[in-house]
């Protein structure tokens, strides 16, 4: 696609330059130089390298070729051409609605071209791109309620003046211009983010504003002064402004300070007056202009295929870009993300280290530049929990829920818990399912993970307490009447309140291999060894590969002086 934009840009300014006050001599040249300094041109990089930003192509891609075939309309009058024109324009209004700005571009080139042309074909042409700009308009506006949305969310993100002045508004936009102008000559270094606080708040006080108001000032000097002596210069300026107006920030936020791709279709009047440039300089040194224009071709070469490597996967463009925008919290945000999330999927634990030790240094820069948002606490504990750092992790999560209170959350809080109960961090288990059922009092599962924590820290009245609370909920949960079998028999020394409870627990599911395991092994220790060996046989049915149970079978048979059925299974459990 950006191979036949290429060929389409080529054919539609040679046929724009063809016509009075242009160099109609020159046409082929200037065009050619134009589109070859455009396709070479390094700051194009993320559209043709992002499959997103696809809709910019389609879009100049629709809209250049509407154009031509306005112009061929002219030289061929056929009124297929006109409906044709209009269709196509159509559709690159769909892919993108930047596509309106190219009326501007036909409205500007007609400025100059007027007298070569009829009312007729002027006024045909314009209705032409005019009826599918007003069917597109009026399309959005039916789904969105509204051709543009002024609704600016109230967050950094989506809003990078949200905490500025009008002035600082107005300042820091006129110095993301200056940094366009800049890459377009120079472009280097390149980057996909210049999201919040990438480019600094600035105001009339900083002098890098001031340097972006000559610019604008001096362009517009060269747009008045080269009118008429060097018409192709005033269009190629207006070719800019028009295509540029509305990713500008100057007529409305655009969400962002500002991207590479915006100035994607704007460039080609940059290039154009490049082209017209060298074309002229080839006149008088032709040896030294095509030295130069090969030098710069070269360089833009080698950093267009440089920078193109960035785009070979998510985890390559957010650690490159990351490097270049250091103070963009969402690439920073991103790379950490990215990191984590291959992190998860690699087994080489030295890998994994060395990955969750980038993610953790990316997050960190994150929250040291931006830490209000969501996603950033939610990365932030993905690393820790990967890390099995439990404790960071855990406060992370409650961190996430101060700023957004979900269900997604409290799951991987509950996540914490059990993995560091698992981990041996029963401290930080106990801080979770204490948080956990102060916000749900009335989850079972919660209070039973909290029982197990106070079990382990021997606090077992709290233990009773907590498994009382799921019984009332749950009034026929298993694992709780294990538990609290576990509790009485063995740390507080009440059998019978044990063994009531470990029956109570087979009578809720007769398959509760610990709660059989259990009752054995109270019966082993109160000398009834029959009806130990009951209980561990109908465990090790269910657990036949449990080493344990095959030990405590054999000691059984060996207290009812079964010694062969001993002797076999105590050799089996080895």
């Amino acid at each position: 696609s950006y191979a036949l934009l290429m060929v389409i840009l080529f054919l539609t300014l040679k046929a724009l330059l063809s016509f009075p006050p242009f160099n109609k001599e020159n046409a082929k040249l200037i065009a050619f130089l134009a589109t070859v300094l455009y396709l070479f041109h390094p700051i194009h990089t993320e559209v043709v390298c992002n499959i997103k930003s696809l809709d910019e192509i389609f879009s100049m891609l629709g809209s250049l070729s509407a154009i031509l075939l306005l112009l061929s309309y002219h030289n061929k009058p056929k009124i297929y051409k006109l409906f044709l024109s209009g269709f196509i324009f159509f559709i690159a209004l769909l892919s993108k609605e930047n596509a309106l700005t190219w009326i501007g571009v036909w409205l500007f080139w007609l400025l100059f071209t007027h007298k070569s042309f009829s009312k007729k074909y002027i006024i045909n042409s314009f209705i032409a791109l005019l009826i599918p700009a007003a069917l597109f308009i009026f399309i959005r506006s039916q789904v969105l309620g509204a051709f543009l949305n002024t609704d600016i969310p109230k967050e950094l993100l989506n809003n990078p003046f949200i905490n500025s002045t009008k002035t600082e508004e107005i300042a820091t936009v006129l110095f993301t211009w200056l940094i366009y102008f800049k890459l377009l000559i120079f472009p280097h270094p390149l980057t996909h983010d210049y999201y919040p606080k990438q480019i600094p708040i600035l105001n009339f006080g900083d002098f890098r504003v001031w340097l972006a108001i000559i610019m604008v000032l001096a362009i517009i000097y060269i747009l008045i002064k080269s009118w008429k002596r060097k018409p192709i210069i005033s269009f190629a300026i207006l070719m800019f402004i028009a295509n540029f107006s509305m990713v500008s920030n100057l007529l409305f936020n655009v969400g962002t300070f500002m991207n590479e791709r915006f100035i994607f279709s704007a460039s080609a009047g940059f290039t154009l007056a490049v082209g017209w440039l060298f074309t002229k300089w080839g006149e008088r040194s032709p040896k030294w202009a095509m030295y130069v224009l090969i030098t710069i071709l070269a360089l833009y070469g080698v950093k267009t295929v440089s920078r193109s490597f960035a785009w070979k996967d998510n985890l390559t463009l957010f650690t490159t870009d990351a490097k270049i925008s250091r103070n963009s919290s969402r690439v920073n945000a991103a790379a950490a993300e990215t990191l984590v999330t291959v992190a998860e999927k690699n087994n080489d634990p030295i890998q994994k280290q060395k990955l969750l030790e980038d993610a953790l240094f990316y997050i960190n820069r994150t929250k040291y530049i931006d830490s209000t948002y969501y996603a950033i606490c939610d990365i932030s504990g993905r690393i820790y929990f990967a890390m099995k750092n439990y404790e960071m992790a855990l406060e992370s999560y409650m961190d996430c829920i101060n700023k957004n209170e979900n269900q997604i959350t409290y799951n991987n809080i509950y996540a914490v818990g059990v993995n560091a109960f698992n981990d041996t961090a029963v401290h930080v288990s106990y801080k979770a399912f204490k948080f956990l059922t102060e916000k749900f009092p009335d989850n079972a599962d919660y209070l039973y993970h909290l029982s197990l924590s106070y079990r382990y820290m021997e606090r077992f009245d709290s233990a009773i307490i907590a498994l009382e609370k799921v019984i009332n909920i749950d009034s026929c949960n298993s694992e709780a009447f294990n538990q609290l079998g576990e509790i009485y028999s063995r740390f507080l020394g009440d059998f019978n309140s044990g063994e009531n409870y470990f029956k109570q627990a087979l009578k809720c599911d007769s398959t509760n291999s610990t709660a059989l395991e259990n009752l054995g092994v109270l019966y082993g220790i109160a000398r009834r060894p029959a009806d130990a060996l009951y209980y561990f046989k109908k465990a090790y049915n269910l657990k036949p590969d449990d080493k344990n149970l095959m030990k405590n079978i054999g000691f059984a048979f060996q207290n009812l002086g079964i010694l062969d059925s001993a002797k076999y299974y105590l050799e089996k459990a080895k």
